[in-house]
């Protein structure tokens, strides 16, 4: 399905009948990715899963968005469809925005359960050796943009600068890339005891892109939160441990 937001025409999922589950996707990832989750869900639920701009079928932003804008676009997305209640479940970068979204003072729709798939929120722990590599390269691009040192760095800089960052840096337009700049660095840690909804944290034990350490301090920060570690799984683990995954998630819903 597809419905137009302020002149963006939105990708969606709309399966199933009753209760509202409002499902945000991680970064990039293809709202079919969660097709497993929207069906089980579909048999008691109507699961709305909208695709964010810049990925899957719906376009790109006309400028990189920031966590704020996520925000704003998932509250424009219930008001068009009229969700005023819902349980939220959101993976990776969905969970990010859950996280803001709930902290609020007045959130856009009312919401009493949460369910955070291998969230994002929390400032990755960075090795001293991450930070040589950042320093290394503001000086390879200071060296490659002066005139006397541009030949000899100017070749390095850009091996370094094709190299740079995640392959999610990688992959992304130029758009997508000062998005994902604009959300990776955020700590939502300070607003964590400010979302009161009864939260399920499912963490694969594995994961690797936010890892279970993640989930345990957010598990600490959350008042009324649970975390449950699916076994054998990383960053995915509605895909690499159904069972135990969906066992899980029907308990707690």
């Amino acid at each position: 399905m597809t419905i137009d937001l302020n002149g963006l025409a939105v990708d969606y999922i709309d399966q199933g009948q009753g209760p509202v589950v409002l499902l945000l996707h991680g970064w990039a990832a293809p709202i079919a990715t969660y097709q497993c989750i929207i069906d089980r869900l579909s048999r008691k639920y109507r699961v709305l899963a909208p695709q964010m701009p810049g990925s899957g079928k719906t376009p790109e932003p006309k400028a990189p968005m920031t966590l704020e804008d996520y925000v704003r676009f998932v509250a424009d997305f219930c008001r068009a469809l009229g969700v005023e209640e819902c349980v939220l479940m959101g993976h990776s970068n969905g969970g990010r925005i859950i996280l803001s979204m709930l902290s609020q003072p007045t959130p856009p729709m009312r919401c009493r359960k949460v369910v955070l798939i291998d969230s994002a929120g929390v400032l990755p722990q960075r090795p001293a050796s991450y930070y040589v590599k950042v320093y290394s390269y503001k000086l390879a691009r200071k060296l490659a943009q002066a005139k006397v040192t541009k030949p000899l760095f100017g070749p390095l800089y850009e091996k370094m600068r094709q190299n740079r960052g995640s392959e999610d840096y990688r992959n992304a337009s130029e758009v997508m890339k000062k998005t994902l700049v604009n959300l990776v660095n955020l700590d939502l840690t300070p607003l964590m005891p400010q979302v009161k909804q009864s939260t399920l944290l499912i963490w694969g034990e594995n994961d690797t892109a936010t890892p279970l350490r993640d989930g345990q301090i957010m598990e600490q920060k959350l008042p009324d939160s649970g975390l449950a570690v699916i076994k054998n799984a990383g960053h995915f683990p509605f895909l690499e441990n159904w069972t135990q995954f969906s066992a899980v998630l029907d308990a707690f819903l």
